[in-house]
């Protein structure tokens, strides 16, 4: 049981031990308060995903905002967890969860599209094929052109992102994981198909030992992803994995990645991230459980403790520091707290709160303090909260900034599905359930973290 203070703390006890926030029969009105609220986020947060106007052809737009007009393409991540973000809300069990019917035909239309660009079988390619070397996927796909194709910009859509397959990879691993699990080869097999033809040892360099992001046509340049907790860990957990990479490469690959250590107000980080962004440090933990080891337990805990700690010596109410969209209609913008190793301020707006990183510490010992500044937010700024939508991508909480109390007129289908699967693990571990079923996966948290007593029981439960 996570380590929990306060109220709430005593509220998410009793929720695990019921069933989780989005079931069971919890016990007295406090705790059927505490739970309402959550499963209420969870339901409004789907409603937006699914929703018509913010999905064409069964995939999401990246972003989508009642004011601002496009939005309308996604890229391999955000395609691979929504497909995986559809299983967990049938897996929730809740009145607003999917029908099978529904989960089913929506993750194998979103497979089979996939399966299309991957092969070349779609015959409509007016940028060129939409598959780099029939093996690996592009930056951004136009969802709205019917059927979807890879963007005609070459010098931003046909870059070739490491971090952004690998994402989609260990969704892909999930769901075909459930897949098997449930008799349901419409899932498994296509999930395999794609899996079996991806192949990360191109963005491999053996020299360095290390990873490039990707360039245009060019898995081999951009720059190469050199810290550990810049969330580029999951490309070599996953190439592990999918044994693209031998046990002395992993082990090697890991040990070229930087990670120096840093301190905020006395609470140490051992490994930071390059800009202190909160999703860089939490993201790979949606899927690999880094919280029982040493990284999570002097990392990652470490480093949320260090955003709550910085956001109240700066007089913000909530926090929440993490790459995101500014409000009203700004730009994607970086976004981060102290410890960082970069020289400069990592707060490129002071203030600039996202719901987003919240959401992901909801799988952190910290939950009752994530789940505390959701409802400030929801509670001090009516902006950034909207039912049957859920949450905005930002909200500025700076008191004496001059745009105090706007909200992004954006939502972000990244964050949307980041916050939904934390609440999905927050209830009952689902995509760690699923993920921890592949041997693969098992073979490099061995090799990466080691101590099987760390979660062996989670394959256990999965298996039940």
């Amino acid at each position: 049981m996570r380590a929990m203070r306060g109220g709430v703390a005593l509220v998410l006890v009793a929720l695990a031990l019921s069933g989780g926030v989005w079931g069971g029969v919890p016990n007295g009105p406090a705790v059927r308060a505490q739970a309402d609220v959550i499963d209420q986020w969870a339901q409004d947060t789907w409603a937006y995903l699914r929703a018509a106007q913010t999905t064409s052809h069964h995939l999401p737009y990246s972003w989508w905002s009642p004011v601002i007009p496009g939005g309308d393409y996604a890229n391999p991540a955000e395609i691979g967890l929504y497909a995986l973000a559809w299983l967990a809300a049938y897996d929730a069990g809740r009145p607003w969860s999917p029908t099978w019917a529904e989960t089913e035909a929506t993750v194998s239309a979103i497979l089979n599209q996939l399966r299309a660009w991957q092969t070349g079988a779609q015959a409509f390619q007016p940028h060129g094929p939409n598959a780099y070397q029939r093996r690996v996927f592009y930056q951004w796909y136009w969802i709205s052109w019917n059927p979807p194709v890879v963007g005609a910009n070459v010098g931003d859509n046909h870059l070739v992102p490491s971090i952004d397959n690998a994402w989609l990879a260990a969704a892909l691993m999930t769901i075909r994981a459930y897949g098997a699990a449930h008799g349901h080869t419409t899932l498994a097999q296509p999930a395999d198909a794609i899996l079996s033809e991806m192949d990360f040892t191109l963005w491999y360099h053996p020299a360095t030992h290390r990873f490039t992001w990707g360039a245009v046509e060019n898995p081999q340049g951009g720059t190469e992803a050199d810290y550990l907790s810049n969330e580029n860990r999951i490309i070599n957990f996953v190439a592990r994995a999918l044994g693209h990479l031998s046990a002395a490469e992993f082990r090697l690959s890991l040990a070229a990645l930087a990670g120096p250590a840093g301190s905020y107000g006395g609470i140490t980080v051992a490994q930071m991230a390059w800009d202190g962004s909160y999703f860089t440090y939490a993201a790979p933990a949606l899927f690999v459980r880094e919280l029982a080891t040493e990284y999570g337990r002097q990392t990652l805990v470490p480093a949320t403790q260090a955003q709550i700690a910085y956001a109240r010596d700066r007089g913000y109410v909530a926090w929440g520091f993490s790459d995101c969209f500014d409000v009203g209609t700004g730009g994607y913008v970086q976004q981060g707290a102290p410890p960082a190793a970069s020289p400069g301020a990592p707060e490129t707006r002071p203030g600039l709160v996202t719901p987003h990183a919240a959401g992901l510490a909801l799988i952190t010992p910290l939950a009752d303090e994530a789940i505390a500044t959701l409802q400030t937010l929801a509670n001090t700024f009516p902006c950034v909260y909207e039912p049957g939508f859920g949450f905005r991508d930002s909200v500025m909480v700076h008191p004496a900034a001059a745009d105090y109390g706007q909200c992004s007129a954006r939502y972000s289908a990244l964050a949307q599905l980041w916050l939904f699967l934390g609440l999905a693990n927050d209830r009952n571990g689902f995509v760690w359930r699923y993920f921890y079923r592949d041997p693969g996966v098992m073979q490099a948290h061995l090799e990466m973290y080691g101590g099987a007593q760390v979660y062996v029981p989670v394959v256990m439960a999965a298996r039940e």
